[in-house]
């Protein structure tokens, strides 16, 4: 019989992650909207993503050492 391992459930880095990607794409409205420039707004709404992959790798990389 196969051994059930629990199913990953994100740990606090990957919350943190995830609030940093809010905070990035809150950032990038506002920069592209009220401080008018655009470029530089997109470019920081781009890190969402990139911000919570890397933070739920890590937490999962975390979790597989303390195993």
């Amino acid at each position: 019989m196969a051994e059930d391992k629990p199913q990953y459930d994100g740990g606090i880095i990957s919350q943190i992650g995830l609030m940093s990607s809010f905070a990035s794409i809150f950032g990038s409205l506002y920069i592209y909207f009220v401080a008018d420039d655009q470029l530089l707004g997109i470019f920081v709404g781009l890190w969402a993503p990139t911000l919570i992959l890397i933070s739920r790798e890590v937490d999962k990389m975390m979790g597989w050492m303390a195993e």
